[in-house]
């Protein structure tokens, strides 16, 4: 399964959203992906997410639903600068 390492934008700061991406965690099947890890720069303005993915483009699919969007955004996440920063393959 490969894994992702992800940065986005937030601005209700880390608890606020962890505590949204845990909401999920019984909306994704564990087959498909899970977060491994979750890290926020010191003011609490970015968060960067490694993830294992079995399908990329279910993720993505996945992360483009309104609803998803919606609960996101109320999190104080700017949807709009999530970044793929690598694609981490076999290490």
């Amino acid at each position: 399964m490969p894994s992702f390492l992800v940065t986005v934008k937030i601005s209700k700061g880390f608890k606020t959203q962890t505590e949204m991406a845990k909401s999920f965690d019984d909306k994704i099947p564990t087959d498909e992906g899970k977060i491994v890890w979750v890290a926020a720069n010191t003011d609490e303005t970015e968060v960067y997410v490694m993830m294992d993915v079995k399908d990329p483009d279910f993720m993505e699919e996945w992360g483009i639903r309104p609803e998803i969007i919606k609960r996101r955004e109320d999190a104080g996440v700017d949807v709009s600068s999530t970044t793929l920063i690598t694609q981490i393959g076999d290490y």
